[in-house]
């Protein structure tokens, strides 16, 4: 493995050993966070809000950016829309320790009196080559509680059989409490990703039954680094963001809110006329 994993995963876990240390500290649904602590706090007041209101199918976005987990400048090429050269399988090692946290602090929230007892969180590879895995995380109250979270799936037929057989076999089985099933970080970006043969079954599947609960999308555009934040309950977010070498870094300002996700002409509009 190349030693930039490692550090890597190194400064995720010091991020995270300081989160544990604070957790019970809300993100606020609104605010952008900055940092790995921050987003995992919000991401996972967001999921556990939902679910306790019945949304127990959702699909989770993580933003894949090293300039939001570290001071590196050059970790800002991940913010662009296009995601990292490396494709699936470097962007999966990079989502695997975020979601594996996640699923620890979603497992606390569901249940808060574990006894100071944390999730053990099991990984099954699902297709190496593209990245893709379902995490797990095993509840110490018991397999009521227990949470599992899909990585990375893509348009291949492959998922959504996998998705549907996960539903019966877990999240939605016949007589049983329903339990939470996160699709993070899928490839696709709506129904038109699956071509004109495959769109109604995603639709189905897919569109019409899962619910974004939290993603952040981050672009660069004209120029500016723009971050797009959504959490359950609240509007689609645009916010105007510093790059990360400019010298005066102010606080992300809000540029524009929508009910439903905006086009990239939507958005693009929505900074001209900021800036004009």
């Amino acid at each position: 493995m190349p030693s930039w994993f490692y550090q890597k995963r190194q400064t995720a876990v010091f991020f995270f050993l300081i989160f544990r240390s604070t957790t019970g500290l809300q993100q606020p649904s609104t605010v952008l966070p900055d940092d790995g602590i921050s987003l995992i706090r919000q991401a996972a007041s967001s999921i556990t809000s939902a679910f306790q209101k019945g949304v127990n199918r959702q699909i989770v976005k993580l933003p894949l950016s090293e300039s939001m987990y570290s001071d590196k400048e050059e970790g800002f090429v991940a913010d662009r829309a296009i995601g990292w050269q490396g494709g699936p399988e470097e962007t999966y090692r990079f989502l695997v320790p975020l979601a594996t946290e996640l699923l620890k602090e979603v497992s606390c929230l569901i249940v808060e009196e574990t006894g100071g007892l944390v999730a053990k969180v099991n990984e099954q590879i699902l297709l190496d080559f593209d990245g893709s895995s379902l995490l797990t995380a095993e509840h110490p109250l018991g397999p009521l509680y227990d949470t599992q979270a899909m990585i990375q799936p893509n348009t291949d037929d492959y998922y959504l059989k996998t998705i549907r057989k996960i539903e019966e076999q877990f999240s939605d089985t016949t007589e049983k409490s329903k339990r939470l099933f996160l699709i993070l970080n899928p490839a696709w970006k709506d129904k038109s990703s699956w071509g004109f043969f495959g769109a109604n079954k995603a639709q189905k599947i897919i569109f019409d039954r899962y619910e974004t609960t939290f993603a952040i999308d981050q672009f660069v555009v004209r120029g500016q680094r723009l971050s797009l934040l959504r959490t359950w309950g609240e509007k689609w977010v645009v916010f105007l963001t510093p790059m990360p070498y400019e010298s005066v870094q102010e606080s992300p300002k809000v540029i524009g809110t929508f009910a439903e996700r905006p086009t990239y002409q939507e958005i693009d509009a929505l900074l001209v006329s900021d800036l004009s």
